[in-house]
């Protein structure tokens, strides 16, 4: 899973948290227990308090990440979650544990998940630094995203398809691809697509690097030719082939032609 790190700028001088590991992966089957732990550390030179949030978590077709409010989503296993602590005070130096246990319910199958905000509390400005003039010294408060997975292996059902191909443009070339998972569990996929001629020839190749996907959620794709060499006059077949970890690979094709015009004048 994608670690992600959030910062929020206020006034005071620099802090300082650290948050691991900033994913968990719990192999947990329906009907059955199980708990993970991650790390808060203050690695600062003054006192820290840290807040724990419990939220849900998704991403748009761009890619973009979402956090919502808990229980948001169908496949949220924010409900099923106890953990220990939703404030901490820290030292400098100072570390805690934050357990985190999970009872998944007979009736549900499929992966299920949610996400911890850690962040740390802006403190005020001392008294001193007012002062002395110095309010408008920065300090970065940092925010740590814990995603929190629970894996059905047993009930563990992987698929995607490829919903669609689209021509955007020919000069350059752009081809828009849209991708879902259909499954019930969160997969990893990983594609190429190559531009063949009517002899079968490969003309063009593209790759897609691995992705991470939810059950439920779609991706769309942007293949741009970077080369920005036109296509020569003729008729060609776009064929779009993902590896998403099942036991076969999806595949989408698109035909399309180009036309001498297209040569020098995009479409």
């Amino acid at each position: 899973l994608v670690a992600f790190l959030l910062f929020l700028v206020v006034l005071t001088a620099w802090g300082s948290m650290s948050v691991a590991p900033l994913s968990l992966r719990l192999d947990i089957p329906p009907g059955e227990d199980g708990a993970g732990v991650f790390l808060v550390r203050n690695t600062g030179p003054d006192p820290i308090v840290v807040n724990i949030s419990l939220h849900d978590w998704w991403r748009t077709p761009e890619g973009n990440f979402q956090i919502l409010p808990a229980e948001t989503l169908e496949q949220s296993c924010a409900s099923w979650m106890v953990y220990s602590s939703t404030t901490v005070n820290l030292a400098p130096g100072e570390e805690t544990q934050i357990s985190v246990q999970l009872s998944v319910p007979e009736k549900v199958t499929g992966d299920h998940w949610a996400l911890f905000l850690v962040e740390e509390q802006p403190q005020p400005v001392e008294e001193e630094q007012a002062e002395e003039g110095l309010t408008n010294a920065s300090r970065i408060v940092v925010t740590y995203a814990v995603k929190i997975l629970q894996q059905d292996l047993l009930n563990a059902a992987p698929d995607a398809s490829i919903q669609g191909i689209e021509l955007i443009q020919l000069n350059p070339f752009e081809l828009l691809i849209h991708f879902a998972n259909t499954g019930n569990a969160h997969i990893t996929t990983e594609g190429t697509i190559e531009i063949r001629d009517i002899f079968g020839e490969t003309i063009r190749s593209f790759t897609v690097d691995p992705f991470p996907t939810l059950p439920g959620e779609e991706r769309s794709f942007l293949i741009h030719d970077s080369s920005n060499e036109p296509l020569p006059e003729g008729v060609y077949y776009a064929i779009v082939l993902f590896d998403f970890g099942g036991e076969y690979l999806i595949q989408g094709g698109l035909p399309f032609e180009v036309e001498a015009a297209d040569e020098t004048e995009g479409s």
